[in-house]
């Protein structure tokens, strides 16, 4: 009795092991069937189904250790990184570059630097010299003969003005001064700013700044404006005479660079020379002035400022036919 107890217990407990088995290896097959046939291809994401009904230990290898509520990525079984995973890659290099030795960082820049002037020579080079140059030359010639003529122009005006408006030494001292004071200034802040805005605008604006109060300080009566316009002028002065012979040297080939900035400083001279012409023909004319009541006096000494803004006002209408400098627009 015990005997057949047995056998029954054994026969039973292997046919539950049997069924057991088919179970599982059915339930494999069915879910391989549904992995299959649930993958969605338009949000690229695996669908796992409704995980109540599934064996714990029908679980695909793909899936495992993901909860039941992942999400997995689709291109995490093809080998694809995760976006996420990239935008921390991309976030860890900006951090890595953010604290890049300075030297190497420099080193880069004045590579590029020195790529970027050998083109430009050989640009330049190719192009040679030839008609345009040298009408740049006596339009930037015009420029500079322009400022040497506002130099000059108060050495000329002192005897005149000096009766005019009761001027004492100190002031007399202090209208010379003060034009060269206005270059200064002038030659400091002109210079940044054709750097970032071009040669050819600056050198314009600022032979507009000098033509403008050259004129203005004709007209005026008072020793404070009169000086103040003087100082204006003189900054205009400032920024033109630098950036001449930078715009004009960046078109100029090499072998022909020092030569024709020597040349162009003859303007300067001829420019004197101009403005002592005018002086001797004009200030002593007495006759070429008005008065207007016994406030406003406009005698010849204001005539020659204005003649002598002249220069000025044809180089900047030049200026509006000549390109912008090469060098500024390739950097």
């Amino acid at each position: 009795m015990e005997d057949g107890y047995s056998n029954s217990s054994n026969f039973y407990q292997g046919a539950r092991d049997i069924a057991r088995e088919v179970k599982r290896q059915t339930s494999n097959q069915a879910m391989d069937y549904y992995q299959n046939n649930t993958y969605s291809s338009n949000d690229g994401y695996y669908n796992s189904g409704d995980p109540g009904n599934q064996d714990d230990d029908a679980q695909s290898d793909a899936t495992e250790g993901h909860d039941e509520d992942d999400e997995i990525y689709e291109g995490e079984y093809q080998g694809i990184p995760h976006p996420d995973d990239i935008r921390a890659q991309h976030k860890d290099t900006a951090i890595r570059d953010e604290f890049r030795d300075h030297s190497d960082i420099m080193a880069e820049r004045m590579e590029d630097e020195e790529q970027l002037a050998y083109q430009y020579e050989n640009i330049i080079q190719e192009c040679g010299h030839g008609r345009f140059q040298w009408n740049l030359f006596f339009v930037l010639g015009l420029a500079l003969m322009a400022d040497g003529v506002e130099v000059f122009v108060v050495g000329f005006v002192l005897p005149s003005a000096e009766k005019d408006m009761c001027l004492s030494r100190s002031n007399k001292g202090m209208l010379g001064l003060i034009v060269y004071l206005g270059m200064m200034l002038g030659a400091f802040v002109w210079g940044g700013l054709a750097d970032k805005l071009g040669r050819k605008k600056c050198l314009i604006i600022s032979l507009a700044i000098n033509a403008a109060f050259s004129f203005l300080s004709s007209f005026v009566q008072g020793y404070g404006f009169f000086l103040f316009c003087r100082l204006i002028s003189g900054f205009g002065i400032g920024g033109s005479l630098p950036i001449v012979f930078a715009y004009f040297s960046e078109f100029l080939a090499r072998e022909k660079r020092g030569e024709h900035l020597s040349w162009l400083c003859m303007f300067w001279m001829i420019g004197a020379l101009y403005a002592s012409a005018m002086a001797w023909s004009i200030i002593p004319h007495y006759g070429w002035g008005f008065s207007m009541g016994k406030h406003y006096h406009f005698h010849s000494w204001r005539v020659f400022v204005i003649v002598c803004v002249l220069p000025c006002i044809a180089s900047i209408i030049a200026l509006k036919f000549m390109p912008e400098s090469p060098r500024f627009l390739l950097e």
